[in-house]
């Protein structure tokens, strides 16, 4: 049944017309800090998130989803900049997924590997993890959207916030280690208008009701 429904959004999707938009949005659940920077080395820092809760307010034009999971890692990829007393950027290299069980286990909801994002901050006691692809590389996947849909030019934003003690530094020539609450937002060029998403939805729904009448004859 589920690679019949595949098929069918990804046949349908062929059909629909796009305009860039928003994939998905979404929240950790609770007001513990997930992510975690630390530094393996005196010049490195690594930032992670391992199995956190997440609400996906919006994935697509699908109802909620309160309880997924999101994994995060990523490595710097260079040194960061200092301007005028204030982090303007560090470039990282790494992966996400968002997945219906933990260690990325379940259903890819949306998955996705990058190069050169750039963390900064501007002034205030927040971050912004940016990858714009173009000029950056943003590969994404997932197991209920088709690719068609996820090709470039494409977008993922993860915004720090509540950045525990002792706050942003950096320390040969990276940021040192500090712990922080997230949102996130991922926007693709291919995504459908709403009122396609909604024929598509009414598409599927039919093929379920049909396999369904199939396994009862």
């Amino acid at each position: 049944m589920r690679n019949i429904l595949l098929a069918a959004v990804a046949i349908s999707a062929l059909a629909l017309p796009a305009s860039a938009g928003q994939i998905t949005q979404y929240a950790q659940n609770g007001l513990l800090n997930t992510l975690v920077a630390t530094n393996p080395t005196a010049s490195t820092t690594h930032l992670s998130v391992l199995d956190a809760s997440v609400n996906i307010a919006a994935l697509l034009n699908s109802p909620a989803l309160p309880n997924a999971f999101f994994n995060f890692s990523a490595d710097n990829a260079g040194a960061a900049v200092v301007l005028g007393g204030f982090i303007v950027g560090q470039h990282f290299n790494g992966s996400f997924c968002l997945s219906t069980l933990a260690g990325c286990g379940g259903t890819d909801l949306l998955s996705g590997t990058f190069t050169d994002a750039a963390l900064g901050s501007v002034g205030g006691p927040g971050l912004v993890i940016n990858v714009n692809n173009p000029p950056d590389t943003l590969t994404l996947t997932s197991d209920i959207i088709p690719a068609s849909l996820l090709i470039a030019p494409n977008t993922f934003d993860l915004s720090l916030s509540n950045i525990g003690a002792p706050g942003l530094s950096v320390a040969n020539g990276t940021i040192t280690a500090f712990t922080a609450s997230y949102t996130g937002t991922l926007s693709a060029s291919e995504v459908p208008e709403p009122t396609s998403l909604g024929l598509l939805g009414a598409g599927l729904l039919g093929l379920g009701f049909v396999a369904n009448r199939r396994r009862n004859v």
